[in-house]
């Protein structure tokens, strides 16, 4: 009797069990219907973000409670949210390659090494700036440029100086003209000025208001050696000989000095090195003419002797 008693409290246990079984598995299948079936589930989407590649994609969603009237394992569910694929206008630029193959398609003369190395590495420099997301042209900019050409490459003559400098310049997709445009008309500005004059001013005449948008968006501006070059140019023009208004205009600009000290020491050095290497090429090239001419005359003077033996 109690051996059958067992069996029908074992079965009794085991009917039991299959119907908790059969009641969970019903409710699994009805919440995965009922979200097939497009019930309404809680979901927030994030700010967006930006990653590599240029594609916008919202932000993982927090964890969300459920309302009370939905059915869920849990009282908290993570909802992912679905990438967002931004319109936006593709960035490629080219590469230096295409930039130096393009410079060189214009300019076809050899030049001296010391100039040959020293362009390769401006365009190479200025190819990263130029096709930087956020260059945007500039005249103090394009002064400094012009600046760096006028004086470095002064040795070579006005036709070649002007040829180098119109290649280097299309190479990068712009127009010398424009360069050399608003050279000519920063420097007949500076010119009229003093030093304490050259000031950001947002209701002043055309470089003010330059020199004004420059410093309000200091925080974006993208800097560059020629930049600096352009600005120490604009001082000079004027007069000033002390260094302390450098470092006002600097300043006004709300751009940090330390680079521009560090690019005009470079440029500074880089000049004179250019300069010392013209002077021994210079040197070498007249020890070496002396020389042949030497030889020259002791050819011609052996052979006045053996047309004077031969008499």
């Amino acid at each position: 009797m109690a051996a059958s008693n067992a069996v029908y409290v074992s079965a009794a246990l085991n009917i039991a069990l299959a119907l908790v079984f059969l009641g969970l598995l019903s409710s699994k299948t009805s919440l995965s219907t009922s979200a097939k079936l497009g019930a309404p589930i809680a979901i927030s989407r994030g700010a967006p973000c930006v990653v590599p590649g240029g594609v916008t994609r919202s932000r993982p969603a927090a964890l969300i409670p459920r309302s009370h009237n939905q059915k869920s394992i849990s009282s908290l569910t993570r909802v992912s949210a679905q990438p967002h694929v931004a319109a936006s206008v593709p960035f490629a630029p080219p590469p230096v390659s295409a930039t130096t193959q393009a410079f060189h398609a214009k300019f076809k003369f050899p030049l001296p090494m010391i100039f040959a190395s020293f362009v390769t590495r401006l365009l190479t420099e200025q190819h990263f700036v130029r096709y930087h997301r956020r260059y945007d042209y500039n005249p103090v900019f394009a002064l400094g440029v012009c600046s760096v050409f006028d004086q470095v490459f002064e040795s070579l003559g006005e036709e070649k100086k002007t040829e180098l400098f119109e290649a280097f310049i299309q190479a990068l997709g712009e127009e010398p003209a424009d360069y050399r445009k608003d050279q000519a008309s920063m420097e007949e500005w500076a010119k009229s000025k003093s030093a304490s004059d050259i000031i950001p001013k947002a209701d002043g005449d055309n470089v003010e208001q330059v020199l004004a948008e420059i410093a309000a968006s200091s925080d974006t501006f993208l800097y560059s050696k020629f930049f600096s070059i352009g600005l120490f140019r604009l001082l000079e023009l004027t007069g000033a000989k002390d260094p302390k208004a450098l470092e006002g205009l600097v300043s006004s600009l709300s751009l940090r000095m330390d680079p521009v000290i560090r690019d005009l020491n470079y440029y500074k050095s880089s000049l004179s090195a250019l300069i010392q290497a013209q002077e021994l090429k210079r040197e070498s090239e007249a020890r070496a003419k002396k020389k042949r001419a030497e030889t020259m005359a002791k050819k011609t003077e052996a052979i006045k002797k053996m047309a004077g033996k031969q008499m």
